[in-house]
């Protein structure tokens, strides 16, 4: 469901009552026709320790609580110093701390709504909400939980703080100006005011006993047997574990037996009748393990034992009453069962599993057929047509008198023993044949109010008072709306023809808007693509050329390292030819010698000689010089030449470092364009959520007026009906008198 703030606006009040002038075109007479149907859903007191109040619906007093007995709407809990409660609804526990104050604000099928006064309060959401709401407020703000998991809030009345931890799951905050803040797993928040101003302070305790008793109550959940038969929608059935058996039977299924009870005990024999609205009668077993098995399922008598059977798992099991039958008459019809001495009676049994339940107060065939849902798994009703099994059944009846019907608990002095014989031919009726009582006893003993100031205490009577005032001022404005709409009847149906075309429009309009943004947004979208295609394709050519300038710059070095090498070899050569040319000149040198000092020896052979060796000398020192002179002008050669390489290894390496330098800078660039698509990205994603917040919101409001209005129709009509109520107890009175004003009288001759 789409989170909606608790308070409601100028705007919100102005555009309800339009709705309603335009709407509510429906008399008085339909509204009859189709009832109000009572919650599916209830609250139950699971676990306690030490001194804890209860203070119902309707009522200022404070009583001690009764496990069993049912909580709704209006009613009111206490946990005084040193007391802890754990609070059930449906598959939630709600964990009061001491000295904590909560009131359940609104609890039905679809809304759970709790409001905290004071103290600490922990929750523990274990299923999926499914489109159902639950909200948790306090005097600074409202929490509506957005997913499973465990949460705390603490208030402080006295300094005007709340503060909320939320451990694990997904919870928003509203403020009464319309501000949200959005909480997840391990994150807090301390506020002060109505706008969720946020205040520095200590955090949320933890670490005390309170954290252990929660822990361990959260182990207990997690152990439990009975959760594998029945959904934890079924209020009460932890306290199954510890008081009974689960059996497989061929007939009937999963079957629970209770433990240690008596051989003469029956189903809905212990316990007493209490008026619960809007429900009217309901059961309130004196066994810590009676309320599953007396609000959900049938009994059924297997072999010596009743075993309570609770049917078809469902996820969404619908609570009732008392799934019992009246013998005695309709409801409300009077009881004509007789007992001893001409006292009336009034006796029920419990329904078997096949057997329909229908409740003795108004309800749709929708509610009734939900009710009945799970108890169809099987058809194993009573063998003849229009039997019950249980009644047949010896000490299955518990029957009472009448005056002791609703008075307290009952005891075995109470129950009257009657043959099964007695009720063949009795009339049996799903709701009890006695009427209501003004008094509506059944509340328990009283108990101390809680120590609240007493400021506290008058701003809650006021704020009750200021509630009760506005609602029988919507009830008024609702009857004179009714009173216009029933003598403008035409024109108010054409007004909701218009009313229907305007919206139609509205509903169009938005659907073009929708069109539009979600055009713009795939323009915007395609745009962002070409822009990422484009930049992709650069990137692309830029890398090619990188890769391009890169393969140049290794072909240089390569053309390099060959020129280098054909120089070193044409060196090599050159040197080799030198060398062979000394050697040849040498040689020539050496021939030309022995020729002179052939021609020389028979001369002169002493001077030829000297003078051969003078020569020989001479030619040596020539060719050493000549040697000298060109390894000097190899040398440096070669040492111009490493330096000429050593330079344009020095280039390449500076091209290659600029041709880095280019390519950081292109990635740099790439990264700041990612960078921008994703801020671009993340702003379109803003804007959808904007949009969606602000579509959520205003379904939100519409969801809001359209309730309010139908409560609004809801009360004008219970209104109506107690009047006609008021009005035939009146004339049954005017009756009653008349036919005792007649028997008094004297027959006249």
């Amino acid at each position: 469901m789409n989170p909606r703030p608790i308070f409601i606006h100028g705007r919100a009040v102005a555009w309800l009552l339009g709705l309603l002038l335009l709407c509510a075109i429906a008399p008085a007479m339909a509204q009859q026709q189709q009832p109000q149907d009572p919650p599916g859903r209830v609250g139950r007191l699971n676990d306690q320790q030490g001194s804890v109040s209860f203070s119902p619906a309707g009522e200022n007093d404070w009583f001690e609580p009764s496990a069993n007995r049912p909580l709704t709407t209006g009613d009111r809990l206490w946990t005084d110093r040193d007391a802890r409660a754990e609070l059930q609804v449906g598959a939630t526990a709600l964990r009061l701390d001491e000295q904590t104050g909560v009131s359940i604000s609104e609890l039905d099928d679809d809304t759970a709504r709790i409001t905290v006064s004071q103290g600490r309060l922990q929750l523990r959401v274990r299923e999926d909400l499914a489109g159902r709401r639950l909200e948790v407020d306090t005097s600074n703000l409202a929490m509506v939980i957005d997913a499973p998991g465990d949460y705390r809030i603490e208030v402080d009345p006295v300094d005007g703080i709340t503060r909320v931890a939320v451990a694990s799951g997904r919870a928003t905050l509203f403020g009464d100006g319309g501000e949200s803040v959005a909480l997840g797993a391990q994150q807090q928040l301390a506020t002060s005011g109505r706008n969720l101003t946020a205040v520095s302070g200590a955090a949320v305790r933890t670490g005390t006993g309170f954290d252990r008793w929660v822990a361990e109550r959260d182990r207990l959940e997690e152990q439990s047997v009975s959760a594998r038969y029945v959904s934890r929608e079924v209020v009460g059935y932890q306290q199954l574990d510890a008081h009974g058996d689960w059996q497989t039977d061929p007939g009937y299924g999963n079957v629970w037996y209770p433990r240690n009870v008596d051989p003469e005990w029956a189903p809905y024999r212990d316990g007493q009748w209490v008026d619960v609205a809007p429900w009217g009668w309901t059961w309130v077993d004196a066994a810590p393990w009676g309320f599953a098995p007396a609000h959900y399922g049938r009994w059924a008598r297997i072999g010596p034992r009743w075993g309570w059977v609770p049917g078809q798992h469902r996820a969404r099991p619908v609570y009732s009453p008392a799934l019992v039958g009246f013998v005695g008459g309709p409801a409300g019809g009077g009881a004509n069962l007789a007992l001893g001495s001409g006292r009336p009676g009034v006796g029920w049994f419990p329904l078997a599993p096949g057997e329909a339940w229908r409740p003795g107060y108004r309800a749709s065939q929708r509610y009734v057929d939900e009710a009945n849902r799970a108890a169809f798994q099987r058809q194993v009703a009573a063998a003849h047509q229009g039997g019950y099994a249980n009644r047949q059944l010896p000490g299955a009846v518990t029957v009472v008198p009448t005056d002791v019907f609703g008075r307290g608990p009952i005891g075995r002095r109470d129950v009257v023993r009657l043959p099964a014989d007695r009720f063949a031919g009795v009339p049996v009726g799903m709701g009890a044949p006695i009427p209501l009582r003004e008094d509506r006893a059944g509340f328990g003993r009283r108990a101390t109010p809680p120590p609240q100031a007493a400021m506290q205490m008058r701003q809650f009577e006021q704020v009750q008072q200021a509630q009760q005032a506005q609602q029988l001022q919507q009830a008024r404005q609702v009857q004179q709306a009714q009173q216009q709409l029933l003598q403008q009847q035409r024109g108010v149906q054409a007004q909701a023809a218009q009313a229907q075309q305007m919206q139609q429009a509205q509903q169009a309009l938005q659907a073009q808007q929708v069109q539009q943004a979600q055009q713009m947004q795939v323009q915007q979208a395609q745009r962002i693509q070409q822009a990422q295609q484009a930049q992709q394709a650069q990137q692309v050519q830029q890398a090619q050329q990188m890769q391009r300038q890169q393969q140049e710059v290794q072909q240089r070095a390569a053309q390099a390292q060959q020129m280098q090498a054909q120089q070193q070899m044409q060196q090599a050569q050159q040197q080799q030819q030198a060398q062979r040319q000394q050697i040849e000149a040498q040689q020539r040198a050496a021939q030309a010698q022995q020729q002179a000092q052939a021609q020389q020896m028979q001369q002169a052979q002493a001077q030829q000689m000297q003078q051969v060796q003078r020569q020989q000398q001479e030619a040596q020192q020539r060719a050493a010089q000549a040697q000298q002179q060109q390894a000097q002008q190899l040398q440096a050669q070669q040492m111009q030449r490493q330096q000429e390489m050593q330079q344009r290894a020095a280039q390449v390496q500076a091209q290659q470092a600029q041709a880095q330098a280019q390519q950081q800078l292109q990635q740099q660039r790439a990264q700041q364009m990612q960078q921008l698509q994703a801020q671009q990205a993340q702003q379109a994603q803003q804007a959808q959520q904007a949009q969606q917040h602000m579509q959520q919101a205003q379904q939100a409001q519409q969801a809001n007026a359209m309730r309010q209005a139908q409560e609004m129709q809801q009360r004008a009509a219970q209104m109506q009906q107690q009047q006609q109520q008021q009005q035939q107890q009146q004339f049954r009175a005017m009756q009653q008198r008349a036919a005792q004003a007649q028997q008094q009288q004297p027959d006249r001759p």
